[in-house]
């Protein structure tokens, strides 16, 4: 018996049809895997208020993550203009950037397609700055223009932060629709975090967070669930502590792709799932893991 599988660029309403008219004619109909992006693009700002967080890690692996599932319907975009290395975690030579596209005259949907590097799952990403003194030519009011012409054109934009809230990341968080804060599990990071959270909300952002806890399993006298009682937030992703992500960052490649077996790269899926649930077959209800 012949099986279709109907995909999530077709209308509901439409999909339902066909699916009801297909079955009548003796077909096995299946659904995609995985439930369809919202039409209200999910721009996904990254966050941590010190280096050395891991903030790159997770964000070139939900990116990556996303793009495995929805194959050119994401970009990234790297705003740590100065010394960002988003492009090298993932092996990219990237021949446009963001500060090149800051000195252009017009700036619309279609140009700023122009700038970005495609990596080879369907990722999409728009990199920084070839050099600091190029980054000085990005400012705030770029962000606010470029990222909602990518949500335009994409289901998913991933922002990538520096370390602190600059203005170019608290423009990037007025366009955001989910943040996603990221610490390691040591005081500093905590009560650095803790700040940065006050001072948000502070300024009134009220944008939905999530956190993920970067190596979350350290014998450093700390517990998961004193960083969640400090900081007033449940903890989305707990990452534990690998060399994976050090040798993936250091040969360019997602632990997602390189070890996708591995534990790192399962909580990281999972993090994926928090903006693309898997759909349940079996009862034909969305889900999330």
């Amino acid at each position: 018996m012949p099986t279709v599988i109907i995909g999530h660029d077709m209308p509901a309403e439409l999909a339902a049809d066909v699916a009801t008219a297909l079955r009548g004619m003796g077909v096995t109909v299946k659904a995609n895997a995985f439930a369809p992006p919202s039409r209200h693009t999910k721009v996904i700002v990254v966050v941590s208020p010190k280096g050395g967080s891991g903030k790159t890690a997770v964000s070139t692996n939900l990116a990556v993550a996303l793009a495995q599932r929805f194959p050119g319907r994401v970009v990234a975009v790297d705003l740590d203009v100065q010394f960002g290395d988003f492009g090298a975690a993932l092996s990219l030579t990237p021949q446009h950037t963001l500060a090149q596209l800051s000195r252009t005259t017009k700036m619309d949907a279609t140009t700023v397609k122009l700038f970005l590097t495609l990596y080879y799952n369907g990722l999409y990403v728009l990199a920084g700055a070839t050099d600091p003194v190029d980054a000085d030519s990005v400012g705030p009011q770029h962000v606010s223009e470029v990222l909602p012409l990518l949500a335009q054109n994409f289901d998913y934009v991933i922002v990538d932060t520096p370390a602190g809230l600059d203005e170019r990341t608290l423009a990037a968080i007025e366009c955001a629709t989910d943040l996603l804060v990221v610490s390691s599990l040591d005081v500093s990071s905590i009560r650095s975090m803790r700040k940065a959270l006050d001072a948000l909300d502070h300024i009134g952002v009220s944008t939905g967070r999530h956190l993920v806890l970067n190596r979350s399993d350290s014998k450093v006298g700390l517990d998961p669930a004193d960083a969640e009682a400090a900081l007033g937030m449940n903890i989305s992703s707990s990452i534990p502590s690998s060399r994976d992500i050090p040798l993936s960052l250091n040969v360019g490649t997602p632990v997602v792709i390189s070890q996708p077996k591995s534990a790192v790269a399962k909580q990281l899926q999972r993090l994926a799932d928090l903006y693309a649930p898997v759909a349940d077959t079996k009862s034909g209800k969305g889900r999330r893991r």
